[in-house]
């Protein structure tokens, strides 16, 4: 399975972005804010690469 997210990781880098809204409780932004400052990593690729695996594995 590693191979397949090396593969979408490299298709998401040359999709356009969109612009979506919502809203998450305070205490989980702190947290993503935390996760992403710690692992060198930006907080829009880490949301898109966690909603993006969720969806792959809930089948969406």
């Amino acid at each position: 399975m590693p191979e397949q997210r090396d593969q979408r990781a490299s298709e998401a880098a040359d999709e356009e972005r969109v612009l979506i809204s919502g809203r998450v409780r305070a205490s989980v932004r702190k947290r993503l804010r935390m996760y992403a400052a710690a692992n060198d990593e930006n907080l829009q690729d880490l949301l898109d690469r966690a909603i993006d695996d969720y969806l792959s594995r809930h089948g969406g």
